[in-house]
């Protein structure tokens, strides 16, 4: 496959050697992605067995995921992908981060882009049968389905019972992990999508979605994480929704938040970007 590179550069968004620790919490403020030491992984490899790993060796497993999660936050997703596949499922996560990261913004050809969210839910999908604490094997899962829904359409996907399926990865991983400031906001954008595409009630009674569920989840997204461009995107695309002109001060307040956002890495970057350009049309 031919990866597009990313069409800002990488260089302030490659974090080499100790600086990848030292940013993690930041960077990861929106998923709480544990850092992957060799502790961590040895704790991993104790708890899930062989089925984890293709190594067993801590050390350089931890260096793969460091390596990989390096690229992904630089925009090489490309060889994220390829670095963190090689390690087994363990690198699931990073893989099914960079997978679903090109998908949705640097894959023009729908069909590509369908396979790449495809080959991303089946990864997480297979992560949460061998590690079922791993909130964003959960999370991953619900993302990648829900872009994958986006694209086909929501309807469709609804009447295919990806709807149950996404709702349930978001609240599990929700339980495993309480502050997990983007699986709120995917929840709220599956409650807004839910109503704007079948209605208020047949969204409350079949698929257990309401407006009001959806704010308080992006409320409780931003109260843990209100510099996250992308959850300020997604707040204004589903405030939108309707062309509910009560909203518009909420929307373009979301839309300038995200814009002004300072990026930490090459995904935040391409969501201030769409930002800036979607503020430059209005």
């Amino acid at each position: 496959m031919d990866w597009r590179p990313f069409p800002y550069g990488d260089r302030a968004y490659r974090y080499a050697g100790s600086a990848l620790s030292e940013q993690w919490s930041r960077l990861h403020r929106g998923d709480r992605e544990p850092f992957p030491d060799p502790e961590r992984v040895a704790e991993r490899i104790n708890r899930c067995g062989r089925a984890l790993v293709i190594d067993t060796d801590p050390n350089r497993l931890a260096n793969g995921l460091q390596s990989a999660w390096r690229d992904y936050h630089a925009g090489d997703f490309g060889t994220a992908i390829r670095t963190a596949q090689a390690l087994g499922p363990i690198g699931a996560v990073v893989a099914a981060r960079a997978q679903i990261a090109y998908a949705t913004y640097l894959e023009n050809n729908d069909r590509e882009a369908l396979a790449l969210l495809c080959a991303a839910a089946r990864l997480c999908e297979d992560l949460t049968h061998i590690d079922p604490g791993c909130a964003n094997a959960w999370f991953l899962h619900a993302l990648a389905l829900g872009r994958y829904s986006q694209r086909i359409s929501v309807v469709k996907a609804l009447a295919r019972g990806l709807g149950g399926k996404i709702h349930h990865s978001l609240n599990t991983a929700l339980a495993l992990e309480p502050s997990h400031a983007a699986a709120y906001a995917t929840l709220g954008v599956y409650h807004f999508e839910v109503i704007d595409k079948v209605g208020t009630v047949v969204g409350r009674v079949t698929h257990g979605a309401s407006r009001e569920a959806g704010l308080r989840c992006f409320e409780k997204a931003l109260s843990l994480d209100p510099d996250s461009p992308v959850t300020r995107m997604e707040f204004a695309h589903v405030l939108s929704m309707g062309r509910r002109h009560d909203n518009e001060q909420a929307v373009e307040h979301n839309m300038t938040a995200a814009a002004t956002c300072q990026p930490f890495d090459a995904l935040a970057r391409l969501d201030v970007e769409r930002a800036r350009t979607a503020l430059s049309s209005v």
